[in-house]
């Protein structure tokens, strides 16, 4: 009984340590990661990941955006609402809603592992989202010289 009690204590301080704010970054799907559920501030995550692994896609076509939304925001680039408002990346969280709760840093890091990710899950994302990784969502030739070990190395430095 008493382990039972332990077990049960346990589960409570991790479910309640692990179990933080779950928003998701608009334009990659991102988990913010800050551990209180209804945080102040902006979300934000350390890492974003290509738009493509959420689904993105270029305006009125059928290709992925192969970019990260951290490159997007240093960009010129726009992106459209659903209400075909386009709104410049630099100046995302005038959109509103969940894009102006996010704290979205311009970087042009290497971030391997989801161009890693996007090579190596290709077909998978692909059939999920019926869209291509051709044209404008070409994937970068240099994304495909990533390999597992490049990734491996990478996230051990971080």
């Amino acid at each position: 009984m008493v382990v039972e009690a332990m077990a049960s204590e346990i589960e409570k301080m991790l479910s309640e340590q692990l179990c933080g704010c779950w928003k998701q970054c608009p334009f990659c799907g991102a988990i913010c990661t800050n551990t209180i559920p209804t945080h102040d501030g902006d979300h934000s995550v350390p890492f974003h990941r290509s738009k493509a692994v959420y689904g993105w896609k270029w305006y009125k076509t059928d290709k992925f955006s192969v970019d990260f939304c951290t490159s997007s925001v240093a960009s010129d680039n726009y992106f459209r609402l659903s209400d075909d408002r386009r709104i410049p990346y630099k100046t995302y969280r005038q959109a509103g809603g969940d894009y102006a709760t996010w704290s979205i840093t311009p970087d042009s890091s290497l971030q391997p592992y989801w161009k890693w990710f996007v090579c190596h899950f290709r077909s998978k994302l692909e059939e999920k989202y019926e869209k291509k990784f051709t044209g404008l969502g070409k994937i970068p030739d240099s994304w495909t010289k990533i390999t597992k070990e490049d990734v491996l190395n990478d996230l051990k430095r971080q």
